[in-house]
C-alpha cells in the first residue's frame, strides 16, 4: 500500500521539482578547464567588446553591469555563448559587490577586469571645467572610477588568489596620467583617473598582495573611436576592437615584472 502511494506521488514530486528548477535563475555552464574572467560595466562600448573578445577565446565570463533586462547585445551574447554569465551590478553599490563576491566566493578568477567607467554627460562635463566646476561632481566621479574598482579587487581577492593566472586589470585612461593626458581635460574625470592609477600601482605594492603572486595592471585604451571622439581632431585614434584585441594580448603575457605598470593597449608603457 505504501509503495502505491509513493508511486503515485512521484509524477507530482517530478513536476514540483521542474518548476521549481524553472524558476531558478538560468546559471551559466562554466568549462571546468577553461580560465574564468569577470568584467565589469559589460554592457557597452570597450567592456562589452571585451566580451565578445573573450568569448570567442572560449573563456567562462561573469559580465556585470548595471540593468541587465536592458542589456540587449550583451543578453544575445550570453544566449549564444553559454559560459556567459550576466550579473546586475553597480560598482557604486559596496553591498552589491560584496553579494557578487560572496555568490561566487567557490569560482577562482583568473582575470578581474575592471572596466567599468563614469565619463559624465554634457551637463556634467560642462562643471567639471575650470571657471564653471560644479564640485559636487567630484564624488561620483571618484567613486565610480577609483573606490570603485578597489572595493572590486579587496571583494574578489581571493577569488583571483584560487585562480591560475592572477591577475586585477583595470582600463584606466591617458586622461589620468600628469605627463601623458592631452587637451584641458575634466578636472573630476583625470583626478578620478590619477586617483585609480595611485589606488592599483599601492595595490601592487601590497605584502600580502605579492604573497599571493597576484599582477595588478593598469591600461589606456586609446582614442577609441566612439560617438564622443569620431569628429575630434586629434591623432591616436583606435577602432574598439583593435584596442580590446591589443589589451587582452598584453594581459595574456602580462609578467610579474610588469605589476604596477601603466601600459597602452600596444603594449606600450604610459608615463605617469
Amino acid at each position: 500500500m505504501s509503495l502505491r502511494v509513493h508511486l503515485s506521488f512521484r509524477p507530482v514530486a517530478a513536476l514540483l521539482t521542474l518548476l521549481l528548477i524553472q524558476s531558478l535563475p538560468a546559471l551559466a555552464e562554466f568549462q571546468a578547464d577553461a580560465p574564468t574572467v569577470l568584467i565589469t560595466g559589460s554592457n557597452r562600448g570597450i567592456g562589452l567588446e571585451f566580451v565578445r573578445q573573450y568569448s570567442a577565446l572560449g573563456w567562462n565570463i561573469i559580465a556585470t553591469c548595471r540593468r541587465p533586462a536592458e542589456a540587449d547585445v550583451l543578453n544575445g551574447l550570453a544566449g549564444e555563448y553559454p559560459q556567459i554569465k550576466v550579473e546586475q551590478l553597480d560598482v557604486l553599490r559596496h553591498d552589491m559587490i560584496d553579494s557578487l563576491a560572496r555568490k561566487y566566493r567557490k569560482q577562482p578568477v583568473d582575470v578581474l577586469l575592471n572596466n567599468a567607467g563614469f565619463f559624465g554627460d554634457n551637463l556634467q562635463l560642462s562643471g567639471s571645467f575650470f571657471g564653471r566646476l560644479n564640485y559636487d561632481l567630484w564624488d561620483l566621479y571618484v567613486q565610480t572610477n577609483a573606490i570603485g574598482p578597489l572595493k572590486m579587487a579587496e571583494a574578489f581577492f581571493e577569488n583571483v588568489k584560487m585562480s591560475e593566472q592572477k591577475k586585477i586589470m583595470t582600463v584606466s585612461s591617458l586622461q589620468g596620467s600628469i605627463e601623458g593626458g592631452y587637451g584641458e581635460g575634466s578636472f573630476f574625470y583625470r583626478g578620478s583617473k590619477a586617483s585609480l592609477n595611485m589606488f592599483m600601482h599601492t595595490l601592487s605594492d601590497q605584502a600580502k598582495v605579492k604573497r599571493a603572486g597576484i599582477m595588478v595592471g593598469l591600461f589606456s585604451p586609446g582614442l577609441v573611436v566612439d560617438e564622443r571622439t569620431e569628429n575630434l581632431q586629434l591623432d591616436g585614434k583606435v577602432e574598439r576592437p583593435v584596442s580590446i584585441r591589443g589589451m587582452i594580448n598584453v594581459i595574456e603575457n602580462f609578467k610579474p615584472g610588469m605589476s604596477g605598470g601603466f601600459y597602452k593597449y600596444s603594449g606600450e608603457t604610459v608615463p605617469w
